[in-house]
């Protein structure tokens, strides 16, 4: 019997959960978690529609560039999102100092909500690789 995959759900729940804590540890592994939430759902919706990474480039880079690059607005619009949350996450394991960290946390859960409603409402043929804009 296989294992039921992995329920990327999770990971925001742990995101809202760590974010009522005021360590700035908890805060930045919320950042973190809700990142990946999207970036997971995204993933899986791509892959569905035909998307394949190519090594040589970073996994993150070739998935938003196929949302950015879609003719459906929409996509572009989740890419967008995304490119948030990501600059955030970021921040958030990079650097020594992520100033108002606390302030991002609320619009940062709200980003990823509203990607995951987003993605689901829209087409479900979108992003597909085939149909990026040249």
């Amino acid at each position: 019997m296989d294992p039921q995959p992995f329920d990327w759900f999770q990971y925001f729940r742990l995101a809202d959960e760590l974010a009522k804590r005021p360590e700035d540890s908890a805060l930045r592994s919320a950042l973190s978690r809700a990142y990946y939430y999207v970036f997971h759902l995204a993933l899986q919706r791509a892959q569905i529609n035909g998307f394949t990474i190519s090594p040589g480039e970073s996994t993150h880079k070739q998935l938003w560039r196929n949302f950015d690059s879609s003719p459906e607005p929409d996509c572009r619009k989740l890419a967008q999102i995304a490119g948030r949350l990501k600059e955030k996450r970021e921040r958030a394991d990079y650097d020594d100092n992520y100033r108002r960290l606390a302030d991002d946390i609320p619009e940062m859960l709200n980003d990823a909500r509203d990607f995951a409603t987003r993605l689901q409402r829209l087409n479900p043929r979108y992003p597909k690789p085939a149909s990026v804009r040249q």
